[in-house]
């Protein structure tokens, strides 16, 4: 059974010039522990996905499940990291971590434990009495990262986690998420606009047309792991971004 199921999904926004189709309808399945790549367009309906499958918002047609659930509200075994590190200015670095868990009501020291053993696998164990405003921008979204974790979900929503940081934090937090990803295994999904950054990190890229949003490309990433920075020079990872950058041109030259 696949861990993620969408089943014709579709959103169509009520607006005062009329109905506003915004995505799908689309259908995939994720399996338990893929990384999938979301690539598209801005404004084909990519962040009205995440929002659906985290639980903020209906879906105007088809449904998305985990495993045999339907996704219907906020769920504890989804975890979301942002664009932007959203943490709490107010709160040390280990408290932002815990945030999840004491919303879910779940706070025990167990996982104080939980959190320290994050930040030291994230490299920031040093800065856990630390505060937002004394990180860089790498840092803080390394702490989202973590907070993302801290609940143990089975699956992880991304929603170009990297967009805002400069290109040399960007390309080590690509490396960075990898070996996170390698060493959790959890089902993602990975919302980004960059074609190297899902060629590296996904096992399958899903391209988007634009609003409303359909799948129209597949594309299987066959690159060994783990994955450094050889790889992004490697004949096949050229290749492969060169495919999807061809595919997009003939897409806008289509109209999709």
């Amino acid at each position: 059974m696949a861990h993620l199921s969408l089943r014709d999904l579709s959103v169509t926004y009520k607006t005062s010039r009329g109905p506003l189709p915004a995505l799908g309808p689309i259908s995939l399945e994720v399996e338990d522990g893929e990384f999938v790549a979301i690539l598209g367009p801005s404004g084909c309906g990519k962040s009205t996905l995440l929002k659906i499958l985290s639980g903020l918002l209906k879906p105007s047609g088809g449904q998305s499940l985990i495993g045999d659930s339907v996704i219907d509200k906020p769920r504890p075994d989804v975890g979301i990291v942002f664009q932007q590190p959203t943490l709490l200015p107010w709160k040390s670095v280990r408290e932002n971590v815990l945030v999840p868990v004491r919303v879910l009501s779940l706070y025990s020291e167990a996982y104080r434990a939980k959190a320290d053993a994050l930040l030291e696998m994230v490299g920031l164990s040093s800065f856990a009495n630390h505060y937002p405003h004394e990180l860089s921008g790498g840092m803080q979204q390394r702490v989202a990262i973590a907070r993302g974790l801290i609940h143990e979900p089975n699956l992880l929503l991304m929603d170009e986690p990297f967009a805002a940081l400069d290109a040399l934090t960007r390309e080590q937090m690509t490396l960075e998420l990898q070996s996170i990803w390698d060493r959790t295994r959890k089902s993602v999904i990975f919302i980004t606009h960059s074609i190297p950054e899902a060629t590296f990190l996904a096992d399958r890229i899903v391209v988007l047309s634009p609003r409303p949003g359909r799948i129209v490309h597949t594309e299987k990433v066959d690159l060994p792991r783990p994955r450094g920075l050889d790889t992004m020079t490697s004949p096949s990872f050229v290749a492969t971004c060169d495919r999807l950058r061809r595919f997009f041109a003939k897409a806008e030259g289509a109209t999709l």
